[in-house]
């Protein structure tokens, strides 16, 4: 029986008559091509070893039994890289994901949820070639524009903030007569994230919920409201440490800034007792925060 020769691609991947293949385990694989020569074997596999470099050849041995018979049958593994993978690590893109904030944890938070989605469609050809710093935030150059568009929205969907795309043409395709464009997409992330305190149009908000609505509790009132990020005009408030001064007839906490008694602007609040714990901020007036 003459050998199988087999070239295998990272993503799962191997070329076979002209085209890249999906398969789905190697041994499998093997077992198949082995079947088609000899149908009914029973493929063994001894001292299995894949190639670990790019044109790297491995020459195994599998044994294919059929009754009592046994046939010894070659198998070359040489690994490559298909037309997809092939891009990763060049100056190819096809989309430029336009990440901003100016709250660090939430660029944090953002540029993680990438990664973790871009390591899983290695397979799909989408991969990150660059990214440049900007002064709020990055730019991620990608592999494929649809899975980007894809990424842009998540992102939007999870955090809030704006999403926009802006397509260009980039070239033009010489057989098909079609243009080729390269996308822009940015997505704008909020300068804040859930559980923070902020002043929004004046008012004292914690914001409870980001996604393409902001849900945001009213200190003050204690209701629920929600609003488009494009509406807001927005700032974050520093929470301070400080005491209950007075429960009795009205809740009073120790002000941070001047150290005066002072009642709170919370409508609503849990039991509290003097000389506990709590957490606030000031704008107008002093509200407990938790």
């Amino acid at each position: 029986m003459k050998a199988i020769n087999l070239t295998l691609c990272s993503c799962d991947k191997y070329f076979d008559k002209g085209m890249w293949k999906p398969y789905h385990g190697i041994e499998k694989l093997i077992a198949d091509k082995v079947k088609k020569q000899i149908p009914k074997a029973k493929v063994i596999f001894k001292n299995f070893e894949m190639p670990m470099a790019q044109k790297e050849k491995k020459e195994i041995e599998v044994i294919a039994k059929v009754k009592d018979k046994e046939t010894h049958v070659k198998v070359i593994l040489k690994l490559a890289k298909c037309p997809l993978c092939a891009r990763e690590g060049t100056q190819y893109f096809e989309a430029i994901l336009q990440v901003r904030s100016l709250n660090v944890s939430v660029l944090e938070k953002a540029i993680d949820l990438l990664k973790k989605r871009v390591e899983k469609l290695r397979n799909k050809g989408m991969f990150i070639n660059k990214v440049e710093p900007v002064s709020d935030g990055f730019d991620l150059f990608m592999t494929n524009k649809r899975i980007a568009q894809s990424l842009g929205k998540e992102l939007h969907e999870h955090f809030g903030g704006v999403f926009k795309l802006s397509p260009r043409i980039f070239t033009r395709n010489k057989q098909t007569s079609k243009d080729l464009y390269r996308m822009s997409i940015l997505v704008r992330l909020p300068d804040f994230q859930v559980g923070d305190i902020i002043i929004n149009h004046d008012k004292v908000y914690k914001v409870d919920k980001t996604s393409t609505k902001i849900k945001l509790l009213d200190i003050e009132a204690n209701n629920f409201v929600t609003t488009d990020y494009a509406k807001m005009h927005s700032h974050p408030l520093k929470a301070h440490t400080t005491y209950v001064s007075r429960i009795h007839p009205y809740v009073e906490v120790i002000n941070p800034y001047d150290f005066q008694s002072s009642m709170v602007k919370n409508k609503s609040l849990p039991t509290l007792e003097i000389g506990q714990e709590v957490k606030v901020v000031v704008h107008r007036g002093i509200y407990v925060v938790e």
